[in-house]
């Protein structure tokens, strides 16, 4: 079975000025790089039309294709029947497929992956994800790891002399407030938690572990047993914990450059002599990285995974200093378009002013990258991965039948 024998439908739910609706899109791209007949449908939530959605997927029932429906989250259900009072969806009753696209960690929909239909495939952002879903009873066949990608790359890129903004910085950003009152919050004066939290968060930072397993590490040590059920929400808080504390202290180190900032911006104070701009669309945001000679970017949980702000910098020609990634050690041990920001932030500030000062260097980082990107990051490239999974899934299913 190849590309060319799947069909299927990308539903996107339009929101203002997030990524999602783009990525969507672009993975929709992407499957039909590969040659599968598939559609992006954009909606707003719930499907406030679903007798057009209905007919597309009718349309995929009867069409006797290898099909599926992707979905951001696996949040979108559309309901044909109910059995003793349990709602049944398209996916169980014809068969076809789900493939719940994950843009953040599981944790944070953990309770409507757990209703997912037994023909579901979840992806995740980070490899450290694959733990999480296993413990938490979905089977290993469901599952994939599928980090975020990127566009085709736009053609003759700018070289950096000729662009405009030196350092961008794309995603909101706040002051998240000291270590010891977010403990005091989440714990909510349990004193064993609040050890457990504190220990997780630093084994987070200091060694980019991924959240579900460092809070697992620590109530084992206490000789407790974690699982998703009972942690997610700790996941989930410490998770966004760490990736604001240390884009807050990223963006607070840069000192002698001015960065521009598209999105959210809270503790304006600490980050004034920044070029502040506010919340933008994801369109408006990759149009200025092909104006930027550096796109910054901190998402410091993905440990063995990939943003998508790494990929999208990438493939409008900027160079991408980012956090630590086992997924993509390779890229930047060896230059390919990326590298890595200092551990220690007193550093930063020289470490840019010697990219900047060597445009030549950044031009080569770029060129190096490009070179390699498509066939390594790119939405086809993740689309190949998910058309893989959905072919293992299809033959799964065949020899236990």
């Amino acid at each position: 079975m190849g590309a060319t024998d799947f069909q299927g439908i990308v539903t996107a739910t339009v929101t203002p000025n997030t990524a999602v609706d783009t990525i969507m899109s672009d993975l929709g791209a992407g499957f039909c790089a590969l040659g599968a007949a598939v559609r992006t449908v954009f909606h707003t939530p719930s499907y406030p039309n679903p007798h057009l959605m209905l007919a597309l997927m009718v349309q995929l029932r009867d069409e006797g294709m290898p099909a599926f429906i992707l979905n951001c989250n696996g949040k979108d259900r559309l309901v044909v029947g109910e059995d003793r009072g349990r709602e049944i969806t398209v996916h169980e009753a014809w068969n076809l497929p789900l493939v719940a696209f994950m843009v953040d960690h599981p944790a944070a929909h953990l309770p409507h992956l757990l209703r997912a239909p037994e023909n579901a495939v979840v992806t995740v952002i980070d490899e450290g994800h694959l733990a999480f879903l296993d413990q938490a009873g979905l089977p290993p066949r469901s599952r994939v790891f599928c980090p975020h990608g990127g566009p085709e790359a736009i053609p003759d890129p700018r070289p950096a002399r000729e662009r405009g903004i030196a350092l961008l910085f794309s995603g909101n950003v706040g002051d998240p407030g000291p270590e010891a009152d977010w403990l005091d919050r989440i714990a909510a004066g349990q004193a064993e938690i609040r050890a457990i939290l504190a220990e997780a968060l630093e084994a987070v930072r200091a060694e980019q572990q991924e959240p579900y397993a460092a809070i697992s590490e620590a109530y084992s040590r206490r000789g407790r047993a974690a699982t998703p059920l009972t942690t997610a929400r700790y996941v989930n808080e410490l998770d966004s914990y760490a990736m604001m504390s240390r884009r807050f202290q990223v963006l607070r180190a840069i000192s002698g450059h001015r960065v521009t900032v598209l999105g959210d911006v809270a503790g304006t104070d600490a980050l004034a002599r920044h070029d502040l701009r506010g919340t933008t669309s994801f369109a408006r945001a990759r149009s200025l990285m092909a104006d930027s000679q550096i796109l910054i970017n901190s998402r410091s949980t993905f440990g063995r995974g990939g943003h998508e702000r790494i990929f999208y910098g990438l493939s409008r020609g900027a160079v991408v200093v980012t956090e630590p990634s086992a997924f993509l050690r390779e890229d930047l041990d060896t230059g390919l378009g990326m590298v890595q920001v200092p551990a220690d932030t007193a550093d930063l500030d020289d470490f840019l002013s010697d990219l900047l000062a060597r445009p030549d260097r950044l031009d080569a980082l770029r060129e190096r990258g490009l070179a390699r990107y498509s066939a390594r990051h790119g939405w086809r490239e993740r689309a190949g991965r998910i058309l893989a999974a959905l072919e293992a899934h299809g033959r799964a299913d065949s020899d236990q039948g």
